[in-house]
């Protein structure tokens, strides 16, 4: 593959994309970068100007002129030397004075969606906001955001790749997301030498052999799990949700009319629910963070080799610190945290999976249109590039422990080699005020209460509840929310 941008049909994906986020920051201002002044990346993207230019020939995104900053609310920090960035800067210039692109306003994470409810209904509106399918389509719905295509000229080839992902994104069919990459979600992490010293069979082992599903999973759990020992199998993140996308259903989707529908009813998600989830809570394989942890997470516990799979981002190896502690203080060798996808569904002949996607929000009332649209096309045009992810990869094994090439490649792979089938679940964006995040709200309670502790809804004889018990007591609830939202009533 030559040096050139491969804006429509290259197959790699630069690490930057996956991996250029800089740490979170709670108050003050951000820190711009990780890897400033990257000669090897400035350089490089040189040599693409042309070709980037040449491919917004003839659409009306060609002759974009940014006069303003952008202003950006958000409560992690833009790496401005990644190659988006670097581009920009060279096809439109710094705006403004000083280097920075951006015009900044740091929020804290809790606090994101009350400040710009703020800034929008007060005439301050910032004009990007990372795209959170958490809460969407509810703050398009609410006006926090707005649509988008008079400003990005979807008729261009470009956003060929990406047009069907698109599609499931459009919320009254109008277009509020410009995906830029359909990027991966949570994975399930082990220590490859956790694994060895328990004669168990490398999860990529089973992948590579097309033999990992809900089965396999299960049976490695059974042979690992030891409860009184304080041996469990698996922790972190929304478990339950990753494993119910596996069937390639959604609890809540954006049906081909652009209206939200639920799928509470699905022969699939009930299966999964009374096979495989029920069996991760009967059987205790899941740790029982309620009772041992305060409700949190034990990642501690996983890095000792206690716990066998962490559920978590795609990119924990790098920005989980008791990861990187493991590897700096433990002296685990590089390449011994490895990752699979979910198990595939064993009724299935494909890996679905949650997925996310990588896209910048216009948001309500945002003047900076043209900077909008500016940063939105370079980060689509570098997001394929495999100059980029080679210049990339070198970058973060330096910076970070823990990465090869095998690691790297492989992210590459399930990103972009059609390993696995996006599944996109609209369930947290019916609004805040009804999925409030914790176990006990409407959406989360059906997934989390049969996984983790069985409370809530059981029936007269005191058994668990399950998620037709649960489903049965938060429908209603659920279900005037979505008529609302599909009303406009909202």
């Amino acid at each position: 593959m030559n040096r050139k941008i491969k804006i429509a049909t290259a197959s790699a994906l630069s690490m930057a994309m996956i991996l250029s986020i800089t740490a979170c920051s709670e108050e003050g201002d951000p820190a711009l970068t990780t890897n400033a002044d990257y000669g090897p990346l400035t350089d490089y993207v040189s040599t693409v100007v042309d070709d980037y230019k040449a491919s917004l020939a003839g659409s009306f995104n060609a002759d974009i002129e940014v006069k303003d900053k952008i202003k950006y609310l958000g409560w992690w920090d833009i790496d401005e030397t990644q190659g988006a960035a670097v581009l920009f800067k060279q096809v439109y210039g710094v705006p403004g004075e000083g280097t920075n692109i951006f015009d900044y306003t740091n929020v804290t994470y809790n606090d994101r969606y009350a400040k710009l409810t703020e800034l929008v209904t007060s005439g301050q509106s910032p004009d990007i906001f990372q795209f959170e399918i958490s809460n969407f389509p509810y703050t398009a719905a609410k006006m926090l955001f707005q649509p988008i295509d008079d400003v990005i000229d979807f008729s261009n080839s470009i956003w060929d790749r990406n047009r069907e992902a698109m599609e499931k994104f459009k919320w009254d069919q109008k277009t509020y997301c410009a995906i830029t990459t359909v990027n991966l979600d949570d994975l399930l992490f082990y220590r490859r030498s956790v694994v060895a010293e328990n004669n168990l069979t490398d999860p990529y082992d089973l992948y590579r052999a097309g033999t990992w599903d809900w089965n396999s999973f299960l049976d490695m759990c059974d042979k690992f799990s030891d409860p009184a020992n304080g041996k469990y199998c698996i922790d972190g993140w929304r478990v339950p949700d990753k494993f119910v996308s596996s069937t390639g259903k959604a609890l809540i989707e954006i049906n081909s009319e652009g209206k939200l529908q639920n799928n509470f009813y699905d022969a699939d998600i009930e299966r999964c629910m009374s096979t495989v989830v029920d069996t991760m809570f009967k059987e205790n394989y899941r740790y029982p963070r309620h009772e041992l942890n305060n409700w949190s997470i034990n990642i501690s516990e996983w890095c000792k080799g206690n716990i066998l799979f962490y559920c978590d981002l795609s990119n924990s190896i790098k920005d989980t610190s008791n990861i990187q502690a493991g590897f700096k203080r433990e002296g685990w060798e590089a390449g011994d945290v490895f990752m699979v996808p979910i198990p595939k569904d064993p009724n299935s002949d494909k890996y679905y999976s949650a997925m996310k996607n990588d896209s910048w929000m216009l948001c309500g009332g945002a003047q900076n249109t043209a900077g909008f649209a500016a940063w939105t096309l370079c980060c689509m045009a570098t997001a394929y590039d495999d100059e980029l992810a080679r210049i990339s990869d070198e970058k973060i094994m330096v910076d970070y422990d823990g990465y090869t090439q095998e690691i790297l490649d492989f992210l590459r792979e399930l990103q972009f080699d059609n390993v696995l089938t996006p599944v996109f679940d609209f369930k947290g964006g019916i609004g805040t005020d009804i999925v409030t995040g914790v176990t006990d709200d409407p959406i989360n309670a059906l997934t989390n209460h049969p996984y983790l502790d069985g409370l809530g809804g059981g029936d007269e004889h005191g058994e668990s509840a399950t998620f037709t018990t649960l489903r049965e007591q938060y429908l209603g609830v659920v279900q005037k929310r979505i008529d609302d939202l599909n009303n406009g009533n909202i």
